[in-house]
């Protein structure tokens, strides 16, 4: 494994190559720390090349070390060289944000670099995809369903036995309606119904007709 940590106008410029292991990564993170607090810098880019794919959220210390080492100001832009490897990172950030880490995965170096420097950006949406879904939250909430830029699908999850995650596997598997979509997007509320009824009545008000799904269902 190689990795280099250079001190950039606002952040960190982390790379690592070879990073095969779990105790490669904690190896890295704990140098990327440390630079973290000889430079007062807590925005970082970390990009991954030449590596081994990972989805598991203890390979990347989320569930041990890696609360402890950052701070609510952090702010993590991860980026990969390969299609793989960025799937893998969705998963990541999906998982690091409910561990309260500050973490978002990119394809480009410019669009993490606007992240950083706190350019605004749209609602953030997340890949339909079996493995990214695995990462939404189990909680009460509700989300949106995306083809493309179309929003396409509001809908609820009341907690208990149904929640964000599990309503959207039921999308993706066929026993909700609503199965095309390209992203998904997710909100945290204590009253579903309630927000949702907001959500779809804003849309409503601004288009004129609900959610082409909310509409067929």
């Amino acid at each position: 494994m190689r990795y280099r940590i250079e001190a950039r106008s606002g952040y960190l410029d982390c790379s690592v190559s070879g990073r095969d292991t779990a105790d490669d990564m904690r190896e890295f993170l704990h140098a990327v720390q440390a630079a973290c607090r000889q430079h007062g810098c807590p925005k970082i880019l970390l990009l991954i090349r030449n590596s081994r794919v990972i989805f598991k959220p203890e390979d990347y210390g989320l569930s041990s070390y890696v609360p402890d080492l950052v701070s609510p100001s952090c702010q993590v832009a991860l980026l990969g060289d390969s299609n793989e490897l960025h799937a893998a990172h969705e998963y990541i950030e999906v998982v690091a944000r409910q561990q309260h880490v500050n973490a978002r995965a990119f394809r480009d170096e410019a669009a993490a670099l606007r992240w950083l420097q706190g350019a605004p950006e749209p609602e953030r949406r997340y890949r339909f995809a079996r493995i990214v879904l695995l990462g939404a939250p189990a909680n009460a909430g509700v989300y949106a369903l995306w083809d493309d830029e179309e929003l396409v699908y509001y809908g609820r999850a009341q907690g208990g036995d149904v929640t964000i995650r599990s309503r959207l596997l039921d999308h993706l598997e066929g026993r909700l309606s609503a199965t095309r979509a390209s992203h998904y997007s997710w909100e945290l509320c204590e009253d579903p119904a309630a927000r949702e009824a907001e959500l779809l009545a804003e849309y409503r008000r601004i288009f004129g007709r609900p959610p082409r799904f909310n509409a067929a269902s």
